[in-house]
């Protein structure tokens, strides 16, 4: 039997170190789930409350149109109901399933191919989903959806699959080390540490998924495997199938007591929809604290009863007390820090480059970001070109303030060169939107509604992501791609420029005379004097 300080099982124990380990590094835990939602899609925050919002705002349109008075009380309860059905079945199969007969939207074979390999992969299921949920789709879908998968499996094996090992090797660092550094997320991808830790994990894949033909294996077996990623987080050179075996035989006896452990979060889970999801920033750090806590004592029970290849487990580092803020890896390799140089100067045609180069990637932001929120894909902008000049400009200017002292000086500090660049972005905009409007009638983006707008040209939303992008902009991509341009001759780059130039202004005359608007490319025509 488990002993935990020579006491039986306690959860609460269990449970309080957990939270202790969130108190000691606080930042370092939440920034970690934070990457693992935003990069590789792990649901961090539940946003199933986000989600409830939109069927409640559904509703209350139904119901005027409906011409029936909408009660508060109605709402609460749509909602509840709502949150409590999602809570326990974790999807939204009914909304959707109605939503498919609705419009008479069949997704076949190859959409049920893309859900089962992308599981996991919240961002390529939500673009799957939307242009599968988009009525007239054909061949194309289809295609898309192929790539996709392909894609989803390759993120999955080769990068998900040791980042999820680097997680928690993680939490097993700072059980004893206060000053776990984020970076150590990158613990699986050593040389003599990738290829076996994909193999491991993919094998633990490929028995869950063989168990979920079984009864037994919907519940029961999936706790079988739950240590393994500990395990290889400890030992990442262990062989996949005694990885796996230990597990087991770990888990043995303590399938019960993981699941009443599972069951003691119920209280944080209806939190998580109280709060719409924002508790989860607190909750999954705990949790998978907590779950770390358990892999420490379920290894010192399988060490002291001598089990299956228990020498195996030998990273005493990890489990000792100490005093010292990190783990002591001498494998782990410091990153050569990169000096950038605050007073280059950018030739003339790195800047012009720059402007196309920047435009296109916005470009490709826009159009990437429509797809994935209305299933459709739509070519965005001001012109007809792949490129918005808005982000070609934006970036392109904020370059150019390089040429001045004053504003190098500020580049030292990163946290004043993020506010200067929103500032800037923000003007650029705004004055954009109304040049444009001004000038056409047409206005192309509209933030009406949206959080801290002004007049719909600007929000804050959009102002911090400018912010953040010209920042990676002037610190990462600038000097990377001036350094690349550089290996270019002259004369190329010459022409090249020359060739981009004469091609955006044909664009900028075309769209003149036959301005870019449609469904997608530009809200509502406002009809402005020009004077």
């Amino acid at each position: 039997m488990l002993l935990y300080g020579g006491n039986m099982w306690n959860r609460r124990q269990i449970k309080k170190q957990g939270r202790k380990v969130v108190k000691n590094n606080l930042c370092a835990l939440i920034a970690l789930g934070l990457l693992m939602t935003i990069v590789f899609g792990k649901n961090f925050i539940n946003t199933d409350g986000f989600a409830n919002l939109k069927i409640i705002y559904d509703y209350t349109i139904q119901k005027q149109e409906a011409n029936t008075e909408v009660q508060d009380n109605d709402l609460v309860s749509e909602y509840v109901k709502r949150a409590i059905s999602q809570m326990f079945t974790g999807n939204m199969t009914n909304l959707i399933n109605d939503y498919n007969e609705k419009h008479n939207v069949t997704k076949g074979l190859v959409f049920s191919i893309f859900q089962i390999v992308t599981k996991g992969r919240t961002q390529l299921q939500n673009l799957g989903n939307s242009i599968a949920n988009y009525k007239n789709n054909d061949m194309d879908t289809n295609i898309f959806l192929i790539i996709s998968s392909i894609f989803a499996v390759l993120i999955e094996v080769f990068i998900s699959y040791p980042i999820q090992i680097g997680e928690s090797r993680i939490y097993l660092e700072s059980r004893n080390y206060n000053k776990t550094k984020i970076k150590r997320i990158t613990y699986a991808f050593k040389k003599d540490r990738y290829l076996i830790s994909i193999k491991t994990f993919f094998l633990m894949e490929f028995y869950k998924f063989l168990w979920t033909f079984t009864i037994i294996g919907l519940v029961i077996k999936n706790y079988s495997y739950r240590m393994v990623k500990f395990i290889v987080a400890e030992n990442p050179q262990i062989s996949p199938k005694d990885a796996i075996k230990i597990s087991r035989e770990m888990m043995n006896g303590n399938k019960l007591n993981s699941f009443k452990l599972d069951i003691s979060y119920i209280g944080w889970i209806i939190l998580q929809y109280i709060t719409f999801g924002l508790a989860g920033i607190y909750v999954t750090p705990y949790y998978s604290a907590t779950y770390a806590e358990m892999y420490s004592l379920l290894r010192k029970d399988y060490i002291e009863n001598k089990k299956y290849k228990y020498e195996l487990l030998n990273d005493e580092k990890l489990f000792e007390e100490n005093d010292l803020l990190q783990y002591p890896d001498e494998y782990e390799i410091k990153a050569k820090r990169t000096k950038i140089d605050y007073d280059k100067k950018y030739e003339i045609t790195s800047i012009i480059l720059f402007f196309f180069i920047f435009s296109f990637i916005g470009w490709l932001w826009e159009v990437g970001l429509f797809i994935f929120t209305e299933g459709k894909l739509i070519n965005r902008g001001v012109l007809y070109g792949p490129w918005l000049p808005i982000y070609g400009t934006g970036c392109t200017f904020i370059v150019l303030l390089t040429r001045f002292k004053i504003f190098r000086k500020s580049l030292k500090n990163p946290i004043l060169t993020f506010f200067i660049v929103v500032i800037l972005c923000t003007i650029i905009e705004y004055f954009t939107s109304w040049y444009i409007e001004a000038e056409t009638g047409v206005r192309y983006w509209d933030y009406t509604g949206i959080f801290l707008n002004i007049n719909g040209r600007v929000c804050f939303e959009a102002s911090t992501f400018f912010g953040l992008g010209g920042c990676i902009c002037l610190y990462i991509v600038a000097p990377y791609l001036e350094k690349n341009l550089q290996k270019i001759p002259l004369y190329i780059k010459v022409v090249l420029c020359v060739v981009l130039v004469v091609i955006i202004g044909i664009d900028t005359i075309y769209s003149q005379i036959y301005p870019h608007i449609g469904e997608g490319i530009t809200s509502e025509v406002a009809k402005v004097e020009n004077k």
